[in-house]
């Protein structure tokens, strides 16, 4: 790897850390926060079927963010390792998906009611999840308790006024969900929910490339070798029939750039519902992400740097545009190379 990525991971650091103090030091209750408002108001919900609500819903926005993170502190690990470049792309997609989910439940503009329904209909997904992955006939007692705990959820949703929604799925267990009102939606994808953490810093669209590009990295599809490009400078006259392959340093850049952008959106909606103080993260996370824009000037005012927003979807468009053209068959222009 060059030096100038390797370095790239210190910073990542930066975030992580930052990050963790937050979770550590931060509290679910400052006062005049939004967090401790409707921590307030969880006597209306509570009752024998689940006694803490609001707090296990608040729970999790803390469970997305060390999720994020952690897999974060695993890319800078990655970018610093020997020979590791697929394992870094795979691990940005829980990053961009667990920002997403915060970024959708901690809302600033639903009501209480509105997030205890999206936050309790993650967790009926979740239960679903998990009924999926248990053979009945062989662990009928885990399965069980799994099926008593979603008809727990049911039991206390429709005990203060949600609806149940049902719908029967091609593939394992039934779908459910709550609705409220004219909120009537199931819990939204993965793949929207990575839309709509990075539409608040640029294009929509990013969500979706990012969440489809990274997934082939997962899945191992053949698609996912579009952004390899032919390393000819390093020919090995001892293997003359292997054809060497690189990483565009430009285009990795990007898609960890990206990640940490959907993280920074996450990390502010985090900041302003528990009421947690931004002024460390302005100090020092704001300097992070400009290298990783690639336009860092040190000594131009903050207020002078461009945003992030537009160099993130120039190059999530640059690379929409090679994976494109890969996939018809045409090759793909010649760009420095990772090793």
């Amino acid at each position: 790897m060059p030096p100038e990525f390797v370095e790239l991971a210190d910073d990542i650091r930066v975030i992580v850390n930052l990050l963790n103090d937050y979770l550590r030091d931060g509290e679910v209750d400052v006062p005049e926060s939004r967090a401790e408002a409707e921590h307030a108001q969880e006597g209306a919900f509570a009752d024998d079927q689940i006694a803490d609500p609001v707090v296990h819903i608040q729970v999790r926005a803390h469970h997305n963010l060390v999720a994020a993170i952690d897999h974060l502190g695993g890319v800078a690990a990655c970018m610093e390792a020997e020979n590791v470049a697929l394992a870094t792309v795979s691990l940005l997609r829980p990053i961009v998906v667990a920002a997403g989910v915060n970024y959708y439940v901690l809302d600033p503009s639903i009501t209480l009611r509105e997030r205890l329904r999206r936050g309790w209909n993650l967790e009926l997904e979740s239960v679903r999840e998990q009924l999926n992955g248990v053979d009945k006939n062989d662990l009928p007692t885990a399965w069980e308790a799994l099926a008593r705990t979603r008809h727990r959820y049911l039991v206390w949703a429709e005990a203060h006024g949600y609806e149940r929604r049902k719908r029967d799925q091609r593939h394992g267990q039934r779908r459910y969900w709550l609705a409220d009102g004219g909120q009537d939606s199931p819990p939204p994808s993965e793949i929207k929910l990575a839309e709509g953490v990075l539409a608040a810093v640029g294009d929509g669209n990013m969500g979706k490339t990012v969440y489809w590009f990274t997934s082939s990295f997962i899945h191992t599809q053949a698609h996912a070798f579009t952004m390899f490009l032919p390393a000819l400078d390093q020919y090995d006259e001892q293997t003359p029939y292997a054809v060497p392959l690189g990483i565009s340093i430009q285009d990795m850049t990007t898609w960890v750039m990206v990640a940490t952008l959907a993280l920074h959106t996450a990390a502010a909606r985090c900041m302003a519902y528990f009421g947690w103080d931004p002024a460390a993260w302005v100090r020092i996370v704001r300097p992070v992400h400009e290298p990783l824009g690639g336009r860092h000037r040190p000594g131009v005012a903050a207020a002078r740097r461009p945003r992030n927003r537009r160099y993130a979807t120039i190059g999530l468009q640059r690379l929409r545009d090679k994976i494109k053209r890969a996939k018809m068959g045409h090759c793909m222009e010649r760009s420095p190379t990772l090793y």
